[in-house]
C-alpha cells in the first residue's frame, strides 16, 4: 500500500510539470495585465520545435529551441495588442490556432509520415540523497532536473514578485497602468518582456510532453491534451499566485493520473475518465469564484492618451 502511494506521488509529481510551468507564464503575462489565453497553441510550437530540434541535435538544443518559440509567440501577442489596440482575447484565439497549425506543419514537412514514429530520449531520474529515502514524500525528490528546476522557479518567482522592486513595478502595471506610467515605468516595455518571458515558459511545458511523457511528437492537436486550457483555468483558480498555482497544479496532475489509471478498471468508459481533468477545473472554479481576484488592468490594452 505504501509503495502504491509512493508510485502514484511520483507519477503525478512528474506530470505536475507542464501544469506549473504553463500556468507561471500565463500569470506573468497577467500579472503584467495581459491574459495569454493561447496557451495550448502556444505549447503545441514548443513541442514540436523542442521536439524536432532534439531529434536531430540533442535535449539542450530542444530545450533553447522550445523556449524561443514560445517567446516569439508571446511577443508577437503582446506586441499587436498593446501598439495597435487589438482585444487580446481575440489576438490569443489566433494565436492559438496559427500555433497549432504551425506545429503540426513544421513537424510534417521535417520528419513526414514515419511507419515507426520517431523518439527522443528522456532526463534521467537525479535522486536527492537524504530527501529521497523519505517515506512517500521522498517521491518528490526522485525524479528529473526539470522537476526541480520547477520548484525552483516558483519560488524564485514568489520573491521577484513579492519582495522586489522590479516585482512590484510589475504588479503595478497589472493593477493601475497609468499610475504605473506617471512613476516612470514602461508599461508597454514591461508588459512585451512579462509576456515574452510567460511564453518562454509555455514553450519549455509543450516541449515537456514529448521529453518527459510520450516519448515523441504527435500531430493532429493530441499532444497537449488540453493541458494549456486548464493551465488557464488553474491560473485563474490560483489567484495569479505562483504558490497557489503550484499546489493547484499537483491537484490537477493527481486527477489526470487518476484517470490514466482508472481506465483500468472494468465498466467505465474512458471517454468519461478523459472527462475528468475537465470537469474537476469546472468544479474548482465553481467553488471558488468568490475568492478568486484578478489584476484590475488584465485583459485592456494601455494607451497613453
Amino acid at each position: 500500500m505504501l509503495e502504491d502511494i509512493t508510485t502514484f506521488l511520483g507519477t503525478v509529481t512528474l506530470m505536475m510539470v507542464p501544469y506549473t510551468l504553463c500556468s507561471l507564464g500565463i500569470m506573468l503575462g497577467g500579472r503584467a495585465g495581459v491574459l495569454n489565453i493561447s496557451a495550448d497553441g502556444v505549447m503545441m510550437i514548443g513541442a514540436s520545435a523542442g521536439f524536432l530540434a532534439a531529434y536531430f541535435t540533442n535535449t539542450a538544443v530542444g530545450l533553447l529551441f522550445a523556449m524561443v518559440a514560445g517567446a516569439c509567440l508571446g511577443f508577437i501577442l503582446v506586441f499587436i495588442s498593446e501598439k495597435w489596440k487589438i482585444n487580446p482575447f481575440i489576438l490569443a484565439i489566433v494565436i492559438f490556432i496559427f500555433g497549432m497549425g504551425l506545429a503540426d506543419f513544421l513537424y510534417k514537412i521535417t520528419v513526414g509520415a514515419q511507419l515507426t514514429p520517431p523518439l527522443i530520449s528522456s532526463l534521467p531520474q537525479m535522486a536527492i540523497p537524504g530527501l529521497s529515502q523519505i517515506p512517500i514524500v521522498g517521491a518528490l525528490f526522485n525524479q528529473n532536473i526539470l522537476v526541480y528546476f520547477t520548484y525552483v522557479l516558483v519560488a524564485v518567482i514568489f520573491f521577484v514578485l513579492y519582495k522586489t522592486r522590479v516585482g512590484l513595478d510589475t504588479r503595478s502595471v497589472g493593477e493601475n497602468p497609468k499610475a504605473a506610467d506617471s512613476a516612470g515605468i514602461n508599461v508597454f516595455r514591461r508588459r512585451c518582456i512579462c509576456v515574452s518571458i510567460g511564453g518562454m515558459m509555455m514553450g519549455l511545458a509543450g516541449f515537456y510532453l514529448p521529453l518527459m511523457i510520450a516519448g515523441t511528437y504527435t500531430p493532429g492537436g493530441m499532444m497537449t491534451g488540453g493541458r494549456g486550457f486548464m493551465a488557464v483555468g488553474l491560473t485563474i483558480f490560483g489567484s495569479f499566485r505562483p504558490e497557489r498555482i503550484f499546489f493547484g497544479a499537483f491537484l490537477f496532475a493527481g486527477v489526470e493520473t487518476l484517470s490514466y489509471k482508472l481506465t483500468l478498471m472494468p465498466g467505465i468508459p474512458f471517454q468519461f475518465l478523459l472527462m475528468l481533468p475537465f470537469i474537476t477545473v469546472l468544479m474548482v472554479m465553481t467553488l471558488f469564484y468568490k475568492r478568486i481576484e484578478y489584476p484590475a488592468a488584465i485583459g485592456r490594452p494601455y494607451s497613453r492618451e
